[in-house]
C-alpha cells in the first residue's frame, strides 16, 4: 500500500508547519494522461486554426486575383469588340467605295464584300466566342481559367489581325486608285486655254487658203494679240519653238497619252522640261505661222489622235 501513494510536502516560507498531501499513483497517471490528451487536442486545434487562417487568406487573395483577372479579361474583350466594330466599319466603307469607283472588275483582282469567311453583317454582329465551364471571364460564379480564356482571346485577335491585313490591302488598293484618279483629274485638260470667240470648231471645214474640205484638228479661238494663254491641266512642256504651219507652238504632255497643242502664238513663256500646273500662263495669243488673223489654235490629242477639245472643257 505504501507504494501506491506519493507524498507531497508543502513547506511554507515563514511557517514551521509542514503540510503533507498523499496522491494516489493511479490518479497521477490519469492526470498526466489527461494533460497529454488536452495538450494534443489543443495542439491539433491550434494547427487546424492556423491552417484555416492560411486557407482563408489564400482564398481571399485568389478571389481578389480572380476579380482583377476577370476585369482585365473583360477589358480585353471590350477592346477586341471595339476593334471588331472598327474593322466592320472599314469593311463596309471599302465596299461602298469599291462599288462607287467600280473597282470590282476581275482584271484588278479586287473583291467586293467582306473578306474571309465571315457571314455576319451590320455593326452589332460580332464573332461569337463559346466558353466552356471555367473559361468565361464574365461569369461571377466560377473562377477564370486564365490560360484557356487567354488562348481563346489570342485566337480571336489572330483572326482579327488577319482580317485587318486583308482590309489594309483593300484600303491600299483604294488609296492607289484615288491617287491615280487625283493625278488623272489634275492632268486632264478641263478649262478654256484662253477667252475669246470660237471662229472655227473641230471637224471638217473649208481650208481658207486652198478652199478645199480638210480636217480641222482643233479649235480656233480668236482674241486680241497678247491675250494670255493658260495651261488647261498639269503636265510637262515637251515642245516650245516655231513649227511650220503652227507658227510659234507649245506642246504639253499631260500623261496617260494626252497632249495639248497651242499654235499661232505671239510668244512662249515656257521652255522644254518645265512642269506646268492648270491655269498657269504659258504663252500669248498671236498671228504667227499659217494664220489669217490673231487667234489661238488649240488641240487635244490622245495617243496622237486629235479629239474635239470641247469634250474636255467643263465650263
Amino acid at each position: 500500500m505504501a507504494n501506491r501513494f506519493y507524498t507531497v510536502m508543502i513547506v511554507p516560507e515563514r511557517s514551521s508547519q509542514v503540510r503533507r498531501l498523499k496522491i494516489d499513483k493511479r490518479w497521477l497517471g490519469y492526470g498526466l494522461l489527461g494533460f497529454a490528451g488536452l495538450f494534443t487536442i489543443a495542439s491539433f486545434l491550434l494547427i487546424h486554426y492556423l491552417y484555416v487562417v492560411q486557407e482563408v487568406s489564400e482564398n481571399r487573395r485568389l478571389k481578389e486575383d480572380n476579380i482583377q483577372l476577370r476585369a482585365q479579361m473583360k477589358s480585353l474583350r471590350d477592346r477586341v469588340d471595339q476593334v471588331s466594330d472598327t474593322l466592320d466599319r472599314i469593311d463596309r466603307f471599302s465596299v461602298k467605295l469599291k462599288a462607287i469607283t467600280q473597282l470590282s472588275d476581275s482584271d484588278r483582282s479586287l473583291a467586293i464584300g467582306p473578306v474571309g469567311e465571315r457571314v455576319d453583317e451590320g455593326p452589332s454582329a460580332k464573332s461569337e466566342v463559346k466558353f466552356a465551364p471555367g473559361e468565361n471571364p464574365d461569369r461571377e460564379d466560377e473562377p477564370v481559367d486564365s490560360e484557356l480564356a487567354a488562348t481563346l482571346l489570342a485566337a480571336r485577335l489572330e483572326d482579327q489581325a488577319y482580317d485587318a491585313r486583308k482590309k489594309e490591302e483593300d484600303v491600299r488598293e483604294l488609296q492607289e486608285y484615288f491617287e491615280d484618279q487625283k493625278t488623272l483629274l489634275a492632268t486632264t485638260p478641263s478649262v478654256w486655254p484662253t477667252r475669246g470667240w470660237v471662229t472655227s470648231p473641230f471637224g471638217v471645214r473649208k481650208d481658207p487658203y486652198t478652199d478645199r474640205q480638210t480636217m480641222h484638228k482643233g479649235l480656233d479661238i480668236a482674241g486680241p494679240v497678247g491675250t494670255i494663254v493658260m495651261a488647261p491641266a498639269e503636265g510637262y512642256v515637251i515642245f516650245s519653238a516655231f513649227r511650220a504651219g503652227y507658227g510659234n507652238n507649245v506642246v504639253i504632255d499631260h500623261g496617260y497619252g494626252v497632249q495639248t497643242h497651242f499654235g499661232h502664238l505671239l510668244e512662249s513663256r515656257v521652255k522644254v522640261g518645265d512642269h506646268i500646273t492648270r491655269g498657269q500662263s504659258i504663252a500669248t495669243v498671236g498671228n504667227s505661222g499659217r494664220s489669217t488673223g490673231p487667234h489661238l489654235h488649240y488641240e487635244v490629242r490622245v495617243h496622237g489622235i486629235p479629239q474635239n477639245p470641247r469634250k474636255y472643257i467643263l465650263d
